[in-house]
């Protein structure tokens, strides 16, 4: 309804408010102050948001930012294609709520569209900051294979496929012959896993926790007996410190694997921990604590992104 009145000073307008006024015979009996004071306290009840507006505006987002996440964090591993298409079909339902509230004037609409859309591109990086930091390795532990009583004189070829190995009792981290590789400053140290006379095939490794040589203090290094989960990551750097390690070290460590070259192979490069159930579950914790955390943040954002925008509109 839009009407200019003298009386009122101002053109007042009213979108989906359902007024019926006889103007040519009942629109002085507007005139009034009192009459004047009391419509305009009524449209202003009309257009101040509800609690339920605010409710949504500030659960909804935190709901998608917690899905996307979690999806991103916990099942990309296995089902990327399933997850990117719930993405996709999440930044459908935002467009349509945009959309929809362009069409039909409803500001409390478009802005949680766009609430959804943000939540959408944060949840993303979030999930897959999870997935590549944690999960990625819970996965290697949980799918790979398992294997006991190695002796580390033994081809690591013959365990390619380990993601946990335990070795003989009696094995070591040779800490006195590690060497530290120095890429894009960071140092990837390693050092040879050894056995009493024998000659190292496998290797543990970690990132700036050694010096260029010598000082090894990677994971669990003092411990004897210890067990070795296998790396993925920074292997090419790795294969370089240790065939610098092997170059360096040669009359005490002897010849590694060779390649089908004759050069130096890698061997197998692990994290030498003490228990490696203990590692997997405190992956699983982290993942956890890491998106708990983040949707915490991310609802105390969206309350407040909410709050604002209902004092907006209420105004």
């Amino acid at each position: 309804l839009t009407y200019n009145h003298p009386s009122f000073g101002t053109e007042q307008t009213c979108k989906g408010i359902r007024l019926c006024i006889h103007l040519s015979e009942n629109m002085r009996s507007f005139d009034a102050p009192g009459q004047r004071s009391l419509l305009q306290a009524g449209l202003a009840r009309k257009v101040s948001p509800k609690p339920l507006d605010f409710v949504v505006l500030a659960l909804l987002p935190c709901i998608i930012f917690s899905l996307v996440a979690g999806l991103f964090g916990f099942a990309f591993q296995d089902y990327a294609q399933l997850v990117w298409a719930l993405v996709g079909a999440c930044s459908l339902l935002s467009l349509l709520f945009i959309s929809m509230g362009s069409a039909s004037g409803k500001a409390a609409q478009v802005a949680l569209g766009i609430l959804l859309m943000s939540a959408i591109g944060l949840g993303v990086p979030v999930g897959l900051f999870v997935e590549r930091r944690y999960m990625r390795q819970f996965w290697e532990m949980d799918s790979g294979a398992t294997y006991r009583e190695v002796d580390p004189a033994s081809p690591s070829a013959s365990h390619a496929d380990a993601s946990v190995v335990h070795f003989q009792r009696g094995t070591f981290v040779d800490t006195t012959h590690s060497v530290g590789y120095m890429e894009n400053g960071k140092i990837f140290c390693v050092a040879p896993i050894v056995k009493a006379g024998t000659i190292s095939t496998y290797w543990a490794v970690g990132k700036n926790c050694c010096q260029q040589r010598g000082d090894f203090k990677c994971g669990d290094a003092h411990l004897e007996d210890g067990v070795g989960v296998v790396v993925h990551e920074g292997l090419s750097q790795y294969q370089s410190a240790a065939r610098m390690a092997t170059a360096t070290y040669s009359s005490k460590l002897g010849q590694s694997d060779t390649d089908s070259h004759g050069n130096a192979a890698s061997g197998l490069f692990v994290q030498w921990i003490s228990d490696a159930s203990t590692l997997k579950s405190s992956l699983w914790d982290r993942a956890m604590f890491v998106v708990v955390v983040a949707a915490g943040l991310h609802l105390a954002g969206s309350g407040t992104a909410a709050l604002i925008l209902g004092r907006a509109l209420a105004s």
